[in-house]
């Protein structure tokens, strides 16, 4: 979550680092071409790159990479049946002697968090106060349905196209001339104002606030308001906030020069008029005249000579830099689309344990074992190479192919010690090295289209199945927990699911805590397709699955195969992993295919003993 706010704001500021130069480029030119150039700048805070990239996902390629892991509790019974209270717990993601450092750096996002919490809520308190100041202050002012300043505004809205007539209201309080209202907007006019200007004059102010309405300023001042507020501790959102304010009175002034035909001094004087009896409004999103900085108006308006014809080399500066901040997000999401559920597989590595023993495992044992050790090290036992290359890499058993013909038959004994988590790398990183340095593995990468099975909802109305229910449990928050004490949570009752984890046996899946992409992993396994979740389930969900195996399903790895190629008798009675998926879980597997990042094992050898 951190990584990716600070990408949207490096961007973001990018994006306006972009557009101050293209002001710079429009200085000469109308103000409103120059506001413009802002105002995207302030809304890209609000969208980030990401949203824009995923735009173009559907156009473009995307390979699928499903991880076969859970950063919970992975419980693995090989001896048949229900899951046995002695099922070996495999703990891939824990550390043990986790430090001071890493529970503190645990416990900054949240005070981040709550941190940024007050600076919104501490901003809305005080926008809120203003606006319900205002808003008293034009519920009190007096409507006014005639008159000359009525007449002048009902003239320039049909001068300008405003078909929805303003509400005027004459005021008594401090306010300036301002319009407050975004969807109904009312001119508030302060009724001491009228005897201190000519008839040309209150025409040029009325004319300032009717282009504010036109233009729709209010709206976008709420929005930059939104941006403020979301982004405040972010020096770059205020700065614009300035710039869209002075952009936003400049351009009106331009706009009245140009349909009133005034006398740029005439106009002026009325500013500095008005200027002399009020202050600036008290809210943003209240365009009123005196706004941004007096002097550099008055300056404009007297000296400017606008190009309102934009050169040809501005419009392409002006494409190019839209290209730029929209197609080529986009562009990005077609030519190169990130993996459907997890990253792309990343073969090196530099880390490495200090320390590592191999032996081969002729026990026999039905049992596998994968528990972590003291800084950052992990010992694991009767397991095969595949099972550590899919542990390594995070694949399913499809996702491995070629290798030698003991990949998942050869069983070995494997420690791997090393010093404290983040001095020399994280657990999966050392696990590679180990392979490369042990194994002698050599792999590539290759994209393949592949038969797989997408995990739907099985009911039109979204019933789930009765063994299937949402977790209302926090699994990283405990899992973070045990860490911390060093001690696993005890294993479940026989035939019930973990409270967070996944429980393997043979013919039988229970599942607590996880959410539905793991539950499409798991089941990977018994298919022997990949299965990519498309439910559309947000959140965690426990489940409970019985079935019969199939000698026809299922891929390489490390569940005992069954007798003579048929079921035990004890599963003869049981349904389908197909039918009891609808029956007990409300879902089914759909086949499809798609294009898959997979894992080529070039070559292999058995490790020499320690």
């Amino acid at each position: 979550m951190m990584a990716s706010l600070a990408n949207h704001l490096w961007q973001s500021t990018l994006v306006a680092a972009l557009a101050w130069l293209v002001t710079l480029a429009l200085r000469r030119d109308r103000a409103g071409l120059r506001y413009g150039v802002w105002l995207i700048a302030s809304l890209k805070f609000l969208i980030p790159f990401s949203g824009l990239t995923l735009l173009g996902a559907p156009v473009g390629w995307r390979p699928i990479v499903v991880a076969s892991l859970t950063r919970y509790d992975l419980m693995v019974d090989v001896s048949g049946g229900a899951i046995a209270r002695q099922a070996v717990r495999i703990m891939p993601g824990q550390v043990g002697a986790m430090s001071a450092l890493h529970r503190a750096a645990g416990v900054l996002p949240a005070v981040l968090i709550g941190l940024w919490a007050l600076g919104v809520v501490g901003l809305a308190v005080v926008w809120c106060a203003r606006w319900r100041r205002v808003a008293a202050m034009v519920r009190s002012a007096r409507r006014l349905h005639d008159g000359s300043v009525f007449e002048s505004l009902r003239r320039l809205e049909a001068r300008v196209g405003i078909r929805r007539p303003i509400a005027l209201a004459s005021s008594q309080g401090p306010l300036e001339p301002g319009v407050f209202g975004i969807l109904m907007p009312t001119l508030v006019w302060p009724a001491r104002i009228e005897a201190q200007l000519s008839a040309e004059q209150i025409d040029a102010i009325l004319a300032h606030e009717v282009t504010h309405v036109r233009r729709r300023d209010n709206l976008a001042a709420a929005a930059h308001m939104v941006v403020q507020a979301a982004f405040w501790f972010h020096p770059v959102v205020w700065w614009l906030g300035s710039r869209l304010i002075e952009e936003r009175e400049l351009a009106c002034d331009e706009a009245v020069v140009r349909l009133l035909g005034h006398d740029r001094e005439a106009y002026a004087e009325s500013i500095l008029k008005t200027c002399r009896f009020f202050v600036e409004s008290p809210l943003v999103c209240v365009a009123g005249v005196t706004g941004s900085n007096l002097r550099k108006r008055i300056e404009h308006i007297m000296t400017a000579d606008v190009q309102h014809a934009l050169a040809g080399w501005k419009k392409c500066l002006l494409a190019a830099a839209a290209a730029l901040g929209i197609a080529g997000p986009v562009s990005l999401g077609i030519v190169r689309v990130q993996p459907l559920l997890a990253q792309q597989i990343a073969i090196a590595s530099n880390a490495a344990f200090d320390v590592t023993l191999v032996k081969p495992n002729n026990t026999g044992s039905g049992m596998i074992s994968m528990m972590p050790a003291a800084n950052g090290g992990f010992q694991a036992t009767n397991v095969t190479l595949g099972f550590l290359v899919r542990t390594a890499y995070q694949l399913q058993d499809s996702q491995i192919v070629g290798g030698p013909s003991w990949l998942f038959q050869d069983r070995f004994d494997v420690v791997g010690s090393g010093s404290a988590l983040g001095k020399d790398g994280p657990p999966l990183e050392k696990f590679k090295s180990l392979l490369a340095d042990r194994f002698r593995l050599v792999m590539h990468v290759e994209k393949r289209e592949l038969p797989m099975y997408a995990l739907v909802l099985a009911n039109a109305d979204g019933k789930l199945g009765e063994n299937l229910a949402r977790s209302s449990v926090d699994c990283a928050a405990e899992g973070a927990a045990g860490r911390g004490r060093g001690q696993p949570p005890p294993p479940p009752a026989p035939g019930q699911a973990p409270r967070c984890g996944i429980g393997l046996g043979l013919g039988s899946l229970a599942i607590g805590g996880q959410p539905m992409a793991s539950v499409a992993t798991q089941l990977s396994r018994a298919v022997g397709r990949i299965v990519v979740d498309r439910t559309n389930l947000p959140g965690a969900y426990n489940l409970t699955l019985t079935y019969a195996p199939d000698p026809g399903l299922g891929g390489r790895g490390d569940l005992p195969p069954l007798l003579n190629g048929a079921p035990p008798p004890a599963f003869t009675d049981r349904p389908s992993i197909f039918a009891a998926l609808q029956e007990q879980l409300g879902l089914k597997l759909e086949s499809t295919k798609g294009p898959v990042d997979v894992l080529v094992i070039d070559s292999a050898e058995r490790p020499t003993e320690n």
